[in-house]
């Protein structure tokens, strides 16, 4: 199995277009890289490809690396489908982006489904453009991709319960509002683990992870505090669906008793120090044995 991260920034990206704070002037001057929002694509066989999350940098995410380019006749793509966390925003508005294809799969949990049917209005509209076949995924049962001789699972994991903005404040909680994805080569026994936004460290999440040998993290925010403390407004990590990485109930701590040999964070919000590499944040998750991601990473298991 293939993977290549196509993005790490949360929403905005690095350099977010209205934003001043540090990183955002440090990318502008080329002192740090810039970042696409975050997605993750997969291969079971180096061939087939699928995105986990659809950004608004999507098209440019799909042009700069050549085994997503097309591959035969005038009009192709080794895309196979899009499976979603969540329906965050810049995490599905990439879906309007990919209306030019003949025909492709969304996998996705009933609940956002449900988002994108009926909050959003995605669905309906993609419809009017392309043949979209739609596939709800099973909380208790793992979805089989099999492509050639390669054979991959999916297995869904709760992570949060965070809706939306877009769906308005009557309903600010949901059971199946976010996702973690863990993949299975079958072929190999090496597990990978995705998941952009965590909202709770369960002992489902654990227990999940336990055995993994690649994890991919949220790591949006360094501490609870770091949009009111900058000034940007009231809003805390945890009230926006996600676990800081620092403090006693971070996800620092928590991922550094894991046993698995790659562990990154990703979706790394604009304002969060670990993007200086520099950082005293950067060293102290280095001690713990954890890293950041970067645009472009890739590995094969």
């Amino acid at each position: 199995m293939r993977l290549r991260l196509l993005g790490t920034a949360a929403g905005g990206g690095v350099p977010q277009w209205n934003c001043r704070c540090a990183n955002c002037e440090a990318a502008r001057r080329n002192r740090i890289a810039p970042m696409a929002h975050c997605s993750l694509a997969f291969s079971p066989d180096g061939s087939g490809w699928y995105l986990i999350n659809a950004t608004p940098d999507v098209t440019q995410q799909l042009a700069r690396w050549p085994e997503l380019h097309p591959t035969a006749g005038i009009r192709s793509t080794p895309v196979r489908g899009v499976i979603l966390t969540d329906g965050e925003l810049d995490h599905v508005l990439g879906l309007l982006h990919l209306r030019e294809a003949t025909m492709w799969t969304l996998y996705a949990p009933p609940a956002i489904i449900a988002m994108l049917e009926d909050g959003l209005r995605v669905l309906p509209a993609l419809r009017r453009y392309v043949d979209i076949a739609v596939r709800r995924l099973s909380w208790e049962d793992p979805l089989q991709l099999d492509e050639g001789a390669s054979r991959v699972t999916l297995r869904l994991v709760a992570t949060g319960r965070h809706l939306p903005r877009y769906l308005g404040s009557g309903d600010e909680e949901r059971d199946g509002a976010g996702a973690g994805v863990v993949l299975a080569d079958r072929s190999t026994g090496t597990r990978v683990a995705y998941a952009p936004c965590v909202g709770e460290l369960s002992e489902a999440l654990r227990e999940l992870l336990q055995d993994a040998d690649v994890i991919l993290f949220d790591g949006t925010f360094w501490s609870d505090d770091e949009l009111p403390r900058l000034g940007i407004g009231p809003a805390t990590a945890t009230s926006m669906g996600h676990v800081p990485v620092s403090g006693p109930g971070g996800s620092a701590l928590w991922l550094s008793t894991l046993s698995a040999r790659a562990k990154l964070y990703v979706h790394i919000n604009n304002t969060n120090p670990l993007l200086d590499p520099a950082s005293t944040e950067r060293a102290w998750v280095r001690g713990l044995g954890l890293e950041v991601a970067g645009d472009g990473w890739e590995m094969s298991v």
